[in-house]
């Protein structure tokens, strides 16, 4: 028995866009695009047709592969007619190609163009489903024409759709407007996902050693800066389609690690500069804070083995939590607080009190999970 999974069809670029998006031209944009998402290749011979100039979210791309025969109808902007943004061929369809060729990147005159060639008319609504678990986010799937769209506008549009919809409270809200532009002069500037990863690791490296000296605004500057590539690098890789398994263990695997050790680096700075608290209450408070840490992810992978997304989006309370609960980010935010009012030990004190109210929280949530009869699904999804 054959249990292979099916290969995905091929993709043929219809027409020519002389536009660029994220620092390259739109058809090597497509072609990265179309081959990441899980198309066989690219080619005149592909089954699904697509006009050069459509740039389609990644759930509405996969829809359409998956779909013999749909043929992907958009509302113009300006008119408001139906246009044809791309259409896969159905199976053992003995139509003209050609014919399906010629009514893509334009304005559907009669529904029956489609019925004639035996095509289904699909809105995106029908094609891609509102709920990214990747990005854990509800979010309506989009196709844009670089003839009716700007580029600018574009990118802006899938830079939203790359970014998380449920996380940390600074990037959320601090971190879009200025992560965009610098994504954007990146990718213009051909540096790579992992060149901007590795910067930041060269960060998470200069913060331990100034907060291992005690030098707190320079430490939490080098920090912030590291927490703000950690943004960029990812957006980067999903905007210019040059995001890799290996780049994803890298990105991540620094995000695993390297909060212990800001947190021990802190720890030691505070003892070296006389802390008006005591040695043992700081060490104490560093045991909480790193077995927290741990215990913390222990939660996290307690709730997802069992229901298979994270805990963060199943309720909104949860999401909610997920903004202000004791990661990296916040923590650097109350640390912060702390260093500008004077008191840096006392920072230290409340990140280790906020983890322990933190853990107890989702404690209580897993085992509500555990326990309750409802189903147990993302609130974003429903």
């Amino acid at each position: 028995m054959n249990d292979a999974t099916p290969a995905k069809p091929k993709v043929s670029l219809i027409g020519s866009a002389p536009a660029k998006i994220w620092g390259m031209e739109l058809a090597e944009w497509q072609r990265r695009a179309w081959l990441k998402i899980g198309a066989s290749g690219l080619g005149d011979d592909g089954a699904v047709l697509v006009g050069t100039d459509w740039v389609l979210s990644p759930a509405l791309q996969r829809g359409l592969l998956d779909t013999p025969g749909a043929a992907l109808l958009v509302d113009d902007p300006e008119t408001g007619a139906k246009r044809v943004a791309a259409i896969h061929v159905p199976d053992g369809s003995t139509n003209s190609r050609e014919a399906m060729a010629a009514l893509v990147s334009r304005p559907l005159e009669s529904g029956s163009q489609l019925q004639d060639l035996q095509l289904t008319p699909k809105s995106m609504q029908e094609l891609a489903p509102d709920y990214n678990a990747a990005l854990r986010k509800s979010e309506a799937p989009y196709a844009l024409s670089i003839f009716t769209t700007s580029p600018g506008v574009i990118e802006r549009r899938q830079f939203k759709g790359a970014y998380k919809g449920v996380t940390d409270i600074v990037t959320k809200y601090a971190w879009p407007w200025p992560a965009f532009h610098v994504t954007r002069w990146c990718a213009s500037a051909g540096i790579s996902p992992n060149m901007v990863t590795t910067l930041s690791l060269v960060l998470v490296c200069a913060a331990f050693w100034l907060f291992w000296q005690g030098a707190w605004l320079p430490g939490i500057a080098a920090g912030w800066a590291m927490t703000f590539l950690d943004t960029v690098d990812g957006k980067l890789a999903r905007t210019t389609m040059s995001y890799s398994k290996w780049g994803n263990v890298y990105d991540h695997g620094i995000d695993l690690i390297h909060p212990p050790f800001w947190y021990w680096a802190i720890y030691v700075g505070l003892l070296a500069n006389g802390s008006t608290v005591a040695a043992g209450t700081l060490t104490n408070a560093l045991y909480v804070i790193i077995a927290v840490y741990i215990l913390n992810r222990g939660e996290e992978y307690a709730f997802m083995s069992k229901f298979g997304f994270h805990i963060h989006v199943w309720k909104p309370v949860d999401s909610f939590m997920r903004e202000i609960t004791a990661r990296r980010n916040p923590n650097l935010l109350i640390f912060m607080v702390s260093v500008l009012a004077g008191y840096p030990e006392i920072g230290f004190l409340c990140v280790a009190a906020w983890s322990v109210i933190c853990l107890v929280f989702h404690g209580i949530r897993v085992v509500q999970s555990y326990a309750t009869s409802e189903p147990v699904v993302p609130w974003l999804s429903r």
